[in-house]
């Protein structure tokens, strides 16, 4: 057991639950905009706006966890290419720790070597290998080799869902399941300003019956991350949000929960199931603990590798 992560955790509980104490726990750190993709939904790669000095991770790392935050997602663009002079993204996830973080998760395209062994990855994979490939410029091959010889044994798959690969999501997950690399597969369906849902992702009874369809993979024993609560929430929509206990720090600017919160429009239709487990921990229903814990997500060890 991870002892200082265990604590955290539970020093976390006492004080919301039991003191009732509203504050972040989880900061997601967008570090760069760089990106070797050119995937169609992403609006903000390359614009050159969001790249972080080590020093500005640094202080952002400490402004949060003063607040609160004691775990971490490192984000872009695509963090395996965030460079600062000498400095690269394993120098940020030992500066996470050193600065009292107790787990640090990296949301990664997975095209890049997936070289520390203190992290857990996030591995996004928008498809069965054609699917994917049309989506994410040709990569399927060189991700799967990247997550096989992975120096992390906790890597998790994250499915963006759009009408690009919603027809076939339950063979998308059967590979995925087949596979064997995954902890565990999350997804997002899009989200974005109205325009490009109408265009590319789904409202009202469409996206109702995505996640039923979803849901029904979870049902039949696919390794899904989705919550009995988190379904029922994401299919009533209302769930609540802002999320105050969810920090989103860039180059120059601090979120609660995510960049569109002063955009209603966006946060109306909001997909990321991620926020919605969260939104139900924090109500403390039964299922969402439980599948906190089933999937690792919230893991006590110490992250050491499974395999050499």
């Amino acid at each position: 057991m991870n002892t200082p992560r265990f604590l955290s955790h539970l020093s976390y509980a006492f004080q919301t639950f039991v003191l009732r104490h509203e504050m972040p726990y989880l900061l997601i750190l967008v570090v760069t905009d760089t990106c070797n993709l050119d995937c169609f939904y992403c609006e903000s790669k390359n614009s050159g706006r969001y790249h972080m000095s080590f020093l500005q991770v640094r202080e952002a790392l400490a402004s949060s966890f003063r607040r609160g935050c004691r775990t971490l997602v490192v984000t872009g663009g695509e963090p395996t290419l965030w460079r600062d002079g000498g400095k690269n993204l394993d120098d940020l996830i030992g500066a996470a720790f050193d600065a009292g973080y107790v787990d640090v998760s990296v949301y990664t395209n997975g095209t890049n070597p997936l070289s520390s062994r203190r992290c857990k990855y996030i591995v996004t994979i928008d498809g069965t290998r054609e699917i994917h490939n049309s989506i994410r410029s040709g990569s399927y091959d060189r991700i799967l080799r990247n997550i096989r010889t992975s120096a992390s044994s906790e890597i998790y798959a994250a499915v963006t869902v759009s009408r690009s690969n919603a027809a076939c999501l339950e063979e998308i997950i059967h590979g995925m399941a087949r596979e064997g690399v995954f902890r565990s597969i999350t997804f997002n369906l899009l989200t974005h300003c109205p325009e490009i849902v109408r265009l590319h992702g789904f409202a009202g009874s469409e996206r109702t019956a995505v996640l039923d369809r979803i849901w029904d993979l979870k049902k039949k024993g696919y390794p899904v991350y989705f919550s009995r609560a988190a379904y029922r929430a994401m299919r009533a929509n209302d769930w609540k949000r802002p999320i105050p206990q969810i920090e989103l720090a860039t180059r120059d600017r601090q979120f609660m929960c995510c960049r569109d919160v002063g955009n209603p429009d966006v946060c109306a239709n909001c997909g990321y199931s991620g926020c919605v487990e969260v939104s139900q921990l924090l109500s403390l229903k039964p299922s969402a603990i439980l599948e906190l814990f089933r999937t690792g997500l919230c893991s006590w060890t110490d992250g050491t590798p499974e395999r050499a």
